[in-house]
């Protein structure tokens, strides 16, 4: 079993999703979500604001992220459901494979999030919890969409089969075309650890000098 909360992350809400629950099919392959939130970024006030318009709606991902800020917040467990997501006919997407990790990134996707972010030590967290599921650094469904009117491809078999992740505009039964054109490789690199600088050669100790016992001296008579 993976990460089910992010120690890096802050919690928001009560730490339940309203009609979260467990997985339909959690013998399928595990599979993380990325959509955009459409909204402004950068502030704590945005990062709050839409936090509680998430939680009003009833639309939680698991994730809320700011990738100007490298904010990073969690509304429920990673092994349980969210409520991002629309069902492909009998299909509940939201609770499709052993995960199905939703991250909602604070930009547009019309302005990919890749060319401007500030990935830090906050998203390698989220990345390190969501390869400790055993979701590939793959992109099952093809290419994401590029622009609104973009029909990019939403196969339920791939869906259903294949783990992974996946832009919202991949998911069967949605019609939403976020994150946009991000850069995919970009993204999945930014979680890579990083490189440790090497470790300073301790001096090579130097032997205390070897004690010697003084003279004994005669006493002189005065």
């Amino acid at each position: 079993m993976g990460e089910i909360w992010i120690p890096e992350a802050t919690r928001l809400g009560d730490g339940n999703i309203a009609g979260s629950g467990s997985m339909d099919t959690p013998g399928n392959p595990p599979r993380a979500v990325w959509h955009t939130t459409e909204g402004s970024s950068g502030s704590e006030a945005a990062f709050q604001g839409t936090a509680d318009y998430l939680m009003a709606n009833n639309y939680e991902p698991h994730i809320l992220y700011d990738p100007r800020t490298d904010r990073l917040g969690q509304f429920g467990p990673l092994n349980k459901s969210a409520k991002a997501l629309v069902n492909a006919g009998s299909t509940r997407t939201n609770r499709t494979g052993l995960v199905c990790i939703q991250i909602e990134v604070m930009a547009k996707a019309g302005t990919a999030f890749t060319g401007c972010w500030k990935p830090g030590k906050n998203f390698a967290a989220l990345l390190r919890a969501i390869r400790s599921w055993g979701i590939p650094d793959e992109w099952p469904a093809g290419r994401l969409a590029q622009s609104y009117s973009d029909d990019s491809p939403r196969p339920l078999s791939v869906w259903l089969n294949r783990g992974g992740h996946y832009g919202h505009s991949n998911v069967p039964g949605n019609d939403h075309w976020d994150p946009g054109a991000i850069d995919r490789v970009a993204l999945l690199a930014a979680g890579a650890a990083p490189t440790q600088p090497p470790k300073p050669t301790p001096p090579t100790p130097v032997p205390a000098p070897r004690y010697r016992r003084p003279r004994a001296y005669r006493a002189i008579g005065l």
